[in-house]
């Protein structure tokens, strides 16, 4: 198989392939999310029931804080008892309702840890929600927390030295607000302690109802049995409390969700065994795809292999009719040869009637060998394979005397149809041509006006020679010229094609098809060219032959 079949075989089979498998890879991905998201939102509860108990135990802070600051009436009294009292309790704070903080007071800031908080309490009362405001939320991390509204209390998360820490706010009758640092080990010990127990098994909940064929008992171990385990991490992603089954804690998190205020910046993370995530093998794919990737390639090679034997048989019948053609070429010689031979004798013998009916019939065989020679001929021009070089046999050419002999031989077949023929030469001198190629073209193209122009039309041959300075070459120029229908423009190309008629009708005269094809390749071989002139010299169909001249 050639080369370059042997590669569009091969693109053929690989360019659909490589399609199918980015599409089949694409949706092997795209089950494997759906089905994590699946699992993910089955698994959600034992997210949601993590974070409500951590809501649930900032609330019991603020029920607490509240009580206590509602013991004493004076909220700078309550806020130093707390601190003192209460564990929970890092430092109170109060601020005025021109957002002048007036607790602690420097008096109140003793110690290395009253020091790093009084330095932070600053930007924490710039940034603490605002009271009784309906306007914008702002969020921030690092020295600007998140800032909300409310209308009694809430909870405000800032970043210090140790990690997060949570401020409780509460504003007062007065206007003024009165915010808590809580302790934060003292508050994540107590987170902690609210969350299962690290020996606790996170357990696969139940169907919301029974599956076709499924029982109660297998409902029941699939409620109880373990599905993996949670982490809980910090604002820094460092790990803070974990329970579950302790093998999954190092495998990737299928699901990772925030915490509920005032702990947004913290996370939990759901950890599964990779066995109850849901894959698609890739082998079936891969398996289908090279199934497919063979029959393509079967079914190229079969088509391939089809059109290179019609190549090769198509190939032998040229061959073969060009095998013929080169044998009827030496019998026609010797025809020929005798035929003159014969006339030759016949000058020589005495006026007879019997000399003169076999001159004449001497004359009829020599015309039709002449006629099959020129069949031969484009025969051989048609089959020879396009872009093979063909030497040009150039020779000193007497061009008036050739087109003379040329036009010699259609008289009698002109002067039948009613047509006449007239020849101008220009040319005096003998040129440097290939005859056979000139013989060719004229007989091909005074062919068709045989059959094409209508009795009482005429063709005039004209030669002459074009001197082209600028290279210091010579081109011989053969116009043909009839006052026949013509050629419409739509088909000046076509005629010139192998096959190609412009009137295939059966009132249409007869022919291949093949004749001005021939002609146009014999020209182009001896490097000139045949062309149809748009405008026509006679009004029918006016054909230019040029052909350059050797030395």
């Amino acid at each position: 198989m050639p080369r370059r079949l042997f590669l569009a075989l091969i693109l053929l089979v690989a360019a659909p392939m490589v399609l199918l498998g980015w599409m089949s890879a694409n949706a092997i991905k795209a089950s494997q999310v759906a089905a994590k998201e699946n699992l993910a939102t089955l698994l959600s509860s034992q997210l949601y029931d993590a974070d409500r108990r951590i809501v649930q135990l900032f609330d019991g802070y603020a029920l607490r804080l509240n009580e206590q600051l509602d013991e004493s009436p004076s909220v700078f009294e309550a806020l130093r008892r707390m601190r003192r009292e209460v564990p929970i309790v890092r430092q109170g704070i109060v601020v005025d309702p021109s957002g002048t903080m007036v607790f602690p007071r420097p008096s109140d800031s003793v110690g290395i840890d009253a020091t790093e908080v009084a330095a932070a309490l600053p930007g924490m009362v710039d940034a603490r929600p605002l009271p009784n405001v309906n306007s914008d939320s702002q969020s921030s991390v690092g020295k600007v927390a998140s800032r909300t509204t409310f209308t009694e209390s809430a909870w405000q998360q800032w970043y210090m030295a140790d990690g997060a820490q949570v401020v409780y706010w509460r504003t007062r009758d007065d206007g003024s607000t009165v915010g808590v640092l809580l302790e934060r080990s003292r508050w994540i010990a107590d987170l902690i302690a609210a969350l299962p127990d690290h020996r606790g098994r996170l357990m696969a909940p139940p169907p919301l109802r029974p599956t076709e064929g499924g029982s109660k008992v297998e409902l029941a171990e699939l409620a109880a049995t373990p599905i993996g385990s949670l982490t809980l991490v910090d604002e820094a992603k460092r790990l803070v409390y974990r329970w579950g089954e302790v093998d999954e804690f190092s495998l990737p998190p299928l699901v990772t969700s925030p915490l509920s205020p005032p702990l947004a910046s913290w996370q939990f993370r759901l950890h599964v065994d990779q066995s109850l995530i849901p894959s698609s093998s890739a082998f079936p794919t891969y398996l289908s795809s090279a199934g497919i990737a063979l029959l393509l390639l079967s079914v190229g090679f079969y088509v391939l292999t089809s059109v290179q034997r019609q190549v090769s048989e198509a190939k032998s019948r040229v061959n073969f009719a060009g095998q013929v053609s080169h044998e009827l070429r030496t019998p026609l010689t010797n025809i020929r040869l005798y035929t003159e031979l014969a006339e030759s004798d016949l000058k020589r013998i005495t006026n007879s009637d019997a000399s003169e009916s076999l001159a004449r019939r001497l004359e009829v065989i020599d015309h039709e060998s002449r006629r099959l020679q020129r069949l031969v001929s484009g025969v051989l021009e048609m089959i020879r394979p396009s872009g093979k070089p063909l030497g040009v046999r150039r020779e000193p050419t007497d061009i008036g005397e050739l087109i003379g002999g040329i036009a010699e031989q259609f008289t009698p077949s002109f002067k039948a149809a009613g047509l006449t023929l007239q020849t101008v030469c220009r040319c005096r001198d003998q040129v440097s041509v290939d005859g056979d190629v000139v013989e060719m073209v004229l007989v091909n193209l005074l062919s068709n006006v045989e059959k094409y122009v209508p009795r009482g039309g005429q063709c005039v041959i004209e030669c002459d020679l074009l001197d082209d300075a600028s290279a210091s070459t010579r081109t011989l120029r053969v116009v043909v010229s009839d006052d026949g229908p013509g050629i419409a423009k739509a088909h000046q190309e076509k005629i010139f094609r192998p096959f190609q008629r412009v009137d295939d009708s059966i009132h249409a005269p007869s022919g291949t098809g093949i004749g001005l094809t021939i002609a146009r390749r014999a020209a182009v071989r001896h490097g000139g060219a045949l062309v149809l002139s748009s405008e026509p010299c006679l009004g029918g169909a006016t054909f230019t032959l040029t052909l350059p001249i050797g030395d």
